[in-house]
Order: structure tokens, then C-alpha cells, then sequence
């Protein structure tokens, strides 16, 4: 077998990547929606939106994550032609996510575990509970549609999720505002609108996806939702080993930004507001490298479960190359654009004004988050997921929350710095990624060395 050339894998995954990443910056876009909308309602909702949302993502990407334990083993059973066992993981994955959503609606609607961090004032967590009292609804819709989209990433078929994603943002553009502001005739829902929008959305996505995994040309031969099988210890351990792993990298990665929203509540309404406008331009950017990430996993899961080594090797190296050039510029843009940009979301001139000065820290550190997001998923395709799990831990929640609420509240005296408030755990975050690409590239860089050799 000739080996690949570099040039056709950073088309592979460039091919891969690209309807991922459209796909997710459709579904990022109706966080936009949300934050705009929120902030036209008022301050109150779009701090109640940026705490809420904050909390929500947490547990829907812990629960993800875990769920998404079915790519790199299925990608690696279609790479080795193992079809027959595709359909038990993805069904077992499916109990999962079922069994994960019930759980993690339990958490949503008595959020009490998370709320008392934050001292917020009384209207804003009376707002926050409400938010979160709707969106679970929408936490088994995700999950099984995010079942649905490993099994379509890891058998080469992201287009289908460029469409879902697209049609996502085009309902959700026209109803979430129609229910927030009572464009219906009904009364205005505020930041319940938003969820109610979303949580419908989700559960017709769901759905669809399932049918065209059952239905479509490219997967009915896989027979994936035939032969329905009940929930099997051995094959959901399998999901377990390689998702539990994952899905705490992923709690660990957001609820280092997410807390922040609850973290700087007691800063004022403004603080949570101009959080939830800088993290939402972080997100958007983090989308780039997620993207060309997740198309990385998928190749070098099917190129491991082939033991083609050297694609492995290469595809893990282009990966890393197309999402640290493609990062660096999109860090650019957003370092001249960004002021422009704020004042588009929020009118409240002190909301911008915090938002405005931490702008070029997200431009800056959008190099080193390519480099450890593409670094870490590669490692994921090799179905190594507990080690890079505790690189996570000590730098995002260690070096980034840990740190970034030092700075905030108590700055540090030896250097004469004094405490920097919301800009504090942004700094820390910049810190907090660097090390991590450090961390990731070194990790994926060993392993890479270790591939096909005896023993």
C-alpha cells in the first residue's frame, strides 16, 4: 500500500471539515439569536440567557460527550469493514443518550447545585430558573440527534448535518424572536421563548435524522435501526470506557467559561451581559477548529481500524495544520472587527465597554485553541480519551476557573496587579489554552511515534 500523500488528506479533511463547520456555526448562530434577542428583552433576560444557557451547555456537552463515545468506535469498525457491529453500538448509544437525557433534565429543573456558586440577584435567578425550566425539554432531542451525528461523521456522511443544522437556524431566526416578543398574539416569553424554540427545533431534528438513517441510500445497507436490540452491559460499557472520558473533558472545557456567567454575577447584570456577548464570539470561533477537529477524528478512526498507520500519522499532522493557519486568521479578523461587532449585540454602553476590552485576549489565544481542540480529537480517534481527560481538569479548571477567580477578585499582589474583575478569568483562559496545546501536541506527538510498533 503507497503511502498517503499530505496534500490528499488536508483535502480529506478539508473535505470533511467544511460541511461540519457549517453545520455547527448554524447551530452557534442561534446562540446568537438568543443573545440578541435577550438583550433586546432587557438586561435581565440576556443575563439570565448567558447564566442559563451557561448551565445548560455544561450538562448537555457532559452528556454529549459521553454519547459521542460511538464516533471513534464507529469510525473505526467502517474503517476495518466491521459494518455488522455498527448497528449495536449505535442503537446502544441511542439507550444512552435516552438514559442520560432523564438525568440531566433532573439536574435542569433543580439547578440549586449550581445556582448557589452565585450570589445573582433574586430577579435574575428567578428568570434563570425559568429559562432552564423550558430548555430541558430540549436535552433528549440533543443528545440523540448528537448520536445521530457521530454515526453520520464516522461513516463519512457530514453533509446531512450541514443540511439539519442550516434548516435549525433558519426556524429557530423566525420563531424564537416570534416567541419572545409575542409576534403570535400571545404574551411576550422573553428568554422562555428562546428555549421553547429550541427545544422544539431539537426534537423535530431528532427525528428526522433517525429516519434518514433508516431510510436514506448511503446508510439503510448498514441496517442501523433494524433488528432493535435491548440495552447490553458489554457493548454500553464500550461506550462508557471511551465516552465517560470525553464527556468530562467536555464539562471540564465549557464549565471553565460557563461558570464565569455565574462566578462574576455578583459584579452586576452588565458583568453577566457583556460574559455572555464575549463568549459567544469565543464559541463562534471555537466552531473553526471543532469542526476540522471533528472531521480529524473521524479519518483517523477509519484509518486506525484499517491499521494504516502512516494515514494515521499524516492525517493527525494535516488536521493540526489546517486548523492552526485557518485559527490564526479567523483571530485576525476578529481582532478588527470586534468592536464593531459588540456594538451589534448589546446597546447597553456598559455592556460593550467590558465587552469591547476583551475582545483581542479571544483573537489572541485562537492559534493555541486549534492546536489542542485538532491535538485532542485525534487522540480521541485512537480511542485514547482518560489522559487527555486529566490534562483538561488541571488546565481549564485548575489553571482557567481556579486562577481566572484569583485574578478577578483578588489579583496578585506580588506583581502590583490588582483585582481585574471580568477580565481576570479571560486572561486566565488564554493561559489555561496555552498550556493545553502545549499539553495536547506533546500527548498526540508520543502516541503518534508509538503506532505499529511490536509490543
Amino acid at each position: 500500500m503507497s503511502a498517503p500523500r499530505t496534500k490528499d488528506l488536508v483535502r480529506a479533511v478539508a473535505g470533511h471539515g467544511w460541511p461540519v463547520l457549517v453545520a455547527q456555526l448554524a447551530t452557534m448562530s442561534t446562540t446568537v439569536v438568543d443573545t440578541v434577542v435577550a438583550g433586546r428583552s432587557g438586561t435581565l433576560d440576556l443575563a439570565a440567557v448567558g447564566i442559563g444557557a451557561g448551565i445548560y451547555i455544561s450538562v448537555m456537552l457532559a452528556f454529549a460527550g459521553i454519547v459521542q463515545g460511538l464516533t471513534p468506535i464507529a469510525a473505526q469498525h467502517f474503517g476495518a469493514r466491521r459494518f455488522d457491529q455498527l448497528a449495536a453500538s449505535f442503537q446502544q448509544a441511542l439507550w444512552l443518550a435516552l438514559l442520560l437525557a432523564g438525568i440531566g433534565m433532573a439536574l435542569l429543573w433543580w439547578p440549586d447545585w449550581l445556582l448557589r456558586l452565585s450570589s445573582m440577584s433574586a430577579e435574575v435567578e428567578s428568570r434563570t430558573r425559568a429559562y432552564l425550566d423550558v430548555l430541558a425539554f430540549a436535552l433528549p432531542g440533543t443528545l440523540v440527534y448528537r448520536a445521530c451525528g457521530g454515526m453520520l461523521n464516522a461513516i463519512g456522511r457530514p453533509r446531512m448535518l450541514m443540511f439539519f443544522g442550516l434548516a435549525n437556524a433558519s426556524v429557530h431566526i423566525l420563531l424564537a424572536p416570534a416567541l419572545a416578543f409575542g409576534w403570535l398574539g400571545h404574551t411576550p416569553l422573553g428568554a422562555q421563548g428562546c428555549a421553547a424554540s429550541a427545544a422544539f427545533i431539537i426534537s423535530v431534528l431528532a427525528l428526522s435524522s433517525l429516519v434518514y438513517l433508516h431510510r436514506s441510500t448511503h446508510s439503510r445497507e448498514l441496517s442501523l435501526l433494524r433488528h432493535w436490540q435491548a440495552p447490553q452491559l458489554r457493548k454500553m460499557g464500550e461506550l462508557l470506557r471511551v465516552g465517560l472520558p470525553i464527556g468530562m473533558s467536555a464539562f471540564v472545557e465549557m464549565t471553565s467559561f460557563a461558570l464565569i456567567a455565574l462566578l462574576v454575577a455578583p459584579l452586576g447584570a452588565e458583568a453577566a451581559g457583556a460574559h455572555r456577548v464575549v463568549g459567544s464570539f469565543a464559541g463562534i470561533c471555537y466552531m473553526l477548529p471543532l469542526s476540522i477537529s471533528i472531521a480529524t477524528l473521524a479519518l483517523v478512526g477509519q484509518a486506525a481500524g484499517a491499521q494504516d498507520w502512516a494515514r494515521v500519522r499524516k492525517t493527525a499532522r494535516a488536521g493540526i495544520l489546517i486548523g492552526a493557519v485557518a485559527s490564526t486568521v479567523l483571530g485576525l479578523a476578529l481582532w478588527v472587527s470586534g468592536e464593531m461587532l459588540v456594538r451589534a449585540y448589546t446597546p447597553d454602553p456598559q455592556v460593550q465597554a467590558l465587552a469591547i476590552a476583551l475582545v483581542g485576549l479571544i483573537a489572541f489565544y485562537q492559534l493555541f485553541d486549534a492546536v489542542q481542540t485538532v491535538a485532542a480529537q485525534a487522540l480521541r480517534g485512537l480511542k485514547i480519551t482518560a489522559v487527555p481527560m486529566l490534562v483538561h481538569v488541571f488546565c481549564f479548571w485548575v489553571i482557567g476557573l481556579a486562577g481566572g477567580w484569583w485574578l478577578c477578585f483578588r489579583g496578585l499582589a506580588a506583581a502590583d496587579i490588582a483585582p481585574l474583575g471580568l477580565a481576570g478569568f479571560w486572561w486566565a483562559a488564554v493561559c489555561s489554552t496555552i498550556f493545553a496545546s502545549v499539553a495536547f501536541f506533546g500527548l498526540l506527538r508520543h502516541h503518534l511515534k508509538k503506532l505499529g510498533q511490536p509490543g
